[in-house]
């Protein structure tokens, strides 16, 4: 069953710290890490920053959406970022759910 990552994710003063050659390394190692994954598993949706001027708003700086094949993907790409060092420039909150259908997700709704 198809599953959704959502990160939103803020520097961190290490990030701050970082002298612009060891930033663009560090990404440069991101998106090499990245290429592991399967696009057929594993695809980015979107990704950028978070609009500031809208009611109930995160008060994080970026976003990213990703769609996976599977809970077991989307574990796996949670997982690989991690392993990358990210949390120690970003603070991420990470959402993983199944993709359901508006029905589906009004009965989960009625059922709490």
């Amino acid at each position: 069953m198809p599953h959704i990552l959502i990160e939103h994710y803020t520097a961190t003063p290490a990030w701050a710290a970082l002298p612009p050659e060891q930033r663009n390394a560090f990404l440069a190692r991101i998106g090499a890490g990245m290429q592991q994954f399967d696009v057929a598993r594993i695809t980015p949706l979107a990704m950028g920053r978070i609009a500031r001027d809208v009611p109930h708003g995160s008060t994080e700086q970026f976003y990213a959406v990703w769609q996976c094949a599977s809970r077991t993907d989307a574990d796996a790409l949670v997982a690989g970022i991690s392993a990358t060092g990210w949390h120690e420039y970003f603070t991420t909150t990470s959402t993983v759910g199944a993709v359901d259908a508006m029905p589906q997700h009004l009965q989960d709704l009625l059922a709490i």
